[in-house]
């Protein structure tokens, strides 16, 4: 009978594979037959539409299998395209942009706001329209993306809420005291703030001092960018933000937005504006039909993505902190584009808090590599690349940042949390027998040995030193004059392009443009895009399933998650990364 049972059992599991891999075949087969079809005709004058309602990633992050129905929205390099090409097409008679709350950073508004600019310029209609700019929240970003449009419409309720920024940084010590978690950190910078949210209580002066000229300058940067493009003074706008949200009667009468309406009324403008024949369409739809650039010359430039927490391994998704940048997948990536004979030049897109040290140097390894190749690399920085992310950008040809990025941070920290205490008052005790005076060195049920924070002090001495080579060598600085700036400071794009750590400002179409004539081809030419690394199709994640693939997978996020068990019992709000070796930016809030 015992024997039956489990066969029984057995075949029971075949049979919910079986299923789930018919239904994992239905959908692929859907998505590819549907991904073949034909794009939808467009209208005979297009108006252009931008949903920003649910921002613009840099990439699309890797879909599970089972996600293949929902393709996401457009990603901010789609979105300026899209924009771009627009403004030169006749079909084109103007551009409608949605908005709600916050939804992209400020980098990223940057971005999308020098193409609504851009477009402007070619006389044809641009309207923002919200139903709200912050509906009982912050709306600063999504109003300063909108002020570039030629009008900005709200609903009747809607409201605008241009209330200002604010910084908001945890800290945790008392907490952590009465759980009786000891944080034990060193590091190299005085402005290395990261472990002050569990060491300390509130900002220290130096933490302080940084965040209030992170802050400060954002400000200025929001406050310049909504009166330009307004028509009105930095004063006035300041005197507005004090006196913000308002209804959008009030916002009308003050002159922030140019017109109350409803969505019909936006239907009714792309027909009155465009004529009968008139008609929206997304991004995505729009640049499927868009005119291809026919210029005699070509050049391939390879676009290489690096976002997320830097780690070792693979690209992959944390449940901690996100999209992690594995150091094989982007290294590997950037050896492929400089293998490739018909990439000419690399632009590497960074969107990283940092990480782990290694991992950052296997990445910078790679940076270095292409420039022994004679292989021009620019570095193209989103909303933020500090700490691990600009070790892996100092070794390039040329950085571009936005002035609203948040970078810097070359500094680093090692530590761990010591959990006796707690384990005391739980009534726990875990016996130990080690072999080595520095085994316990790591572990989270003891404090920091005499010996232990000797060799702790030497380790995180060696990483900051060969953090300031590397930087002092990648933009050709004095080590001396890389100590002044580093610290573990962040500084905005714009205050380190002043600090010889950025080179332009912008976004990634001058990145872009900086590669093509790197590598000696005309402005007019047409760039070949290569995007890497590559996001496995639907069949081939299909494939790696039926292989064990994705059995594997489950162990390594099982295997990871039992090491970190310990911390996440008692803070796991508070870690959103295991790692003792950080090179890493401060946790700032931003809203």
């Amino acid at each position: 009978m015992k024997i039956w049972r489990i066969l029984v059992g057995g075949f029971a599991v075949v049979g919910v594979l079986a299923v789930v891999l018919t239904i994992a075949i239905v959908a692929v087969t859907f998505r590819i037959v549907g991904s073949g079809g034909a794009p939808p005709a467009p209208p005979d004058t297009i108006v252009l539409r931008l949903d920003m309602r649910d921002g613009a990633a840099d990439r699309q992050p890797s879909q599970s299998l089972f996600g293949q129905f929902d393709s996401g929205g457009a990603t901010l390099r789609e979105l300026v395209d899209a924009i771009d090409r627009a403004r030169q097409d006749d079909r084109v008679a103007g551009l409608i942009g949605h908005f709600d709350g916050e939804a992209i950073g400020m980098a990223s508004a940057q971005e999308l706001a020098a193409a609504v600019g851009r477009f402007r310029e070619s006389g044809k209609f641009s309207i923002a329209y919200a139903d709200t700019l912050g509906e009982a929240g912050p709306g600063n970003i999504a109003y300063y993306l909108a002020a570039a449009f030629e009008e900005v419409w709200i609903l009747p309720l809607g409201t605008v809420g241009l209330t200002g920024l604010r910084v908001e940084m945890p800290f945790a010590r008392e907490a952590l005291n009465d759980f009786g978690v000891d944080p034990q950190f060193a590091r190299r910078g005085d402005y290395k703030s990261f472990p002050e949210m569990f060491t300390e209580r509130d900002f220290t002066p130096a933490n302080r001092e940084m965040t209030e000229s992170l802050i400060g300058d954002l400000f200025d940067q929001l406050v310049a960018g909504v009166a330009q493009r307004r028509g009105r003074t930095v004063g006035e706008i300041r005197g507005l933000v004090d006196g913000a949200p308002f209804t959008a009667a009030e916002a009308l009468e003050l002159g922030l937005v140019d017109r109350l309406a409803s969505r019909r009324d936006i239907r009714d403008e792309i027909e009155a504006r465009g004529g009968e024949d008139a008609g929206a369409m997304d991004a995505r739809d729009y640049l499927a039909v868009a005119p291809p650039n026919r210029a005699e010359e070509r050049i391939g430039v390879a676009l290489v993505y690096a976002t997320g927490a830097v780690s070792l391994g693979r690209n992959g998704d944390s449940p901690l902190a996100g999209q992690v940048m594995g150091a094989d997948t982007v290294a590997g990536a950037l050896n492929e584009a400089i293998d490739n004979p018909d990439v000419k030049a690399i632009v590497l897109r960074i969107n990283s808090p940092g990480g782990s040290a290694v991992a950052s140097e296997i990445i910078g390894g790679a940076v270095d590599r292409a420039a022994d190749e004679g292989k021009p690399l620019i570095v193209s920085m989103g909303e933020v690349a500090a700490s691990g992310g600009y070790w892996i950008a100092a070794g390039a040809q040329q950085i571009v940042a936005q002035p609203a990025t948040i970078t810097g941070s070359i500094g680093v920290l090692y530590g761990k949390f010591d959990t006796e205490e707690l384990w005391d008052d739980i009534g726990v005790n875990w016996g130990a027998v080690q072999r080595g005076r520095n085994a316990d060195m790591w572990s989270a049920t003891s404090g920091f040995s005499p010996s232990g924070t000797a060799r702790l002090n030497a380790l995180i001495d060696d990483v900051y030193a060969r953090f300031l080579d590397r930087v002092a060598i990648g933009r050709g600085m004095d080590r001396a004059a890389v100590d002044a700036v580093a610290q573990g400071r962040v500084w905005t794009g714009a205050q380190a392009q002043a600090r010889g750590l950025v080179d332009r400002l912008g976004g990634l179409d001058l990145a872009l443009e900086l590669a093509q004539a790197a590598a000696g081809a005309a402005p007019e030419a047409a760039v070949d895009l290569i995007v890497l690394p590559r996001v496995p199709s639907p069949l081939e994640q299909l494939f790696d399933l039926a292989s064990g693939g994705g059995l594997r997978s489950a162990r390594e996020v099982d295997a990871t998650m039992q090491r970190l068990e310990p911390y996440l019992r008692s803070f796991a709000p508070l870690i959103d990364d295991p790692g003792n070796r950080l090179l890493r930016m401060p946790a700032l809030a931003i809203r």
